[in-house]
């Protein structure tokens, strides 16, 4: 058992065992786990730092408070990690997270993050973090604007908005020529968003609008599609419209 690579969804409410277990496998890669709670929170980030060679982790908590609090006791996340999935939640991104050099996927849903600006801008500063998913759920704001500033994400492929929800944001803004340089894929299911900036953004491929549930305007997308054809990309963006 210790050569395990990968490991999950394991619950690890039913008792600290199974953290001692887990804590042994030192040469595991991924790992996914439910059920983590104010009880067990600070075992399970001491079973972290054991493992050195992780590189992906799901974090899934349905229970009422979900993860507020209890990522933070974890000093020193494993250097490897190169995947991150949180479910639940947060309330505020753990400080841990803006350490993660060799980050490149991060999925955040249902975390109902507080912060808009402060989020954006601690994963704006990871170097390698190439695609982000925020999905249902991940703000719970007063805040209205998603801003990705200028030499933030810079190397950013693939974004993915919504899932019907970032609730409380309704305008996405890229601001002119130096934010997510690379970006290439645009994937918006949000009920309610403007999105300006498309037209600087360089390496842009594809815009992907799903509209599901009808509620995006006629406006919306032609106003998308403007941006797109001002973009300076020899090969011009493409826009996708799913219903």
């Amino acid at each position: 058992m210790k050569a395990l690579h990968t490991l999950g969804i394991v619950n690890i409410a039913h008792g600290k065992a199974i953290l001692q277990e887990i804590k042994r496998l030192t040469r595991l890669r991924k790992l996914a786990v439910t059920g983590i709670n104010k009880k067990n929170c600070q075992e399970f980030c001491s079973t972290l730092v054991h493992l050195s060679s992780l590189e992906s982790l799901l974090v899934d908590s349905r229970v009422e408070g979900g993860l507020h609090g209890c990522l933070d006791g974890l000093r020193s996340p494993p250097k490897t990690l190169r995947s991150l999935k949180l479910r639940g939640a947060l309330i505020k991104l753990p400080e841990w997270v803006a350490h993660l050099q060799n980050l490149v996927k991060l999925r955040l849903e249902w975390t109902k993050l507080t912060e808009v600006d402060g989020t954006v801008e601690m994963l704006g500063n990871l170097p390698n973090l190439a695609n982000l998913r925020l999905l249902n759920w991940s703000f719970l704001t007063e805040q209205r604007h998603l801003t990705f500033h200028r030499g933030a994400f810079p190397s950013l492929t693939t974004l993915e908005l919504g899932m019907g929800h970032l609730f409380g944001i309704t305008s996405v803004e890229f601001e002119e020529r130096t934010a997510a340089p690379r970006l290439e894929l645009l994937t918006c299911s949000v009920h309610r968003p403007s999105l300006s900036g498309l037209s600087s953004l360089p390496s842009l491929k594809e815009v992907l609008i799903v509209d599901k549930d009808r509620r995006y305007s006629k406006q919306l997308v032609e106003d998308v599609r403007a941006q797109l054809t001002r973009n300076p990309n020899n090969h011009k963006p493409v826009l996708k419209y799913i219903v």
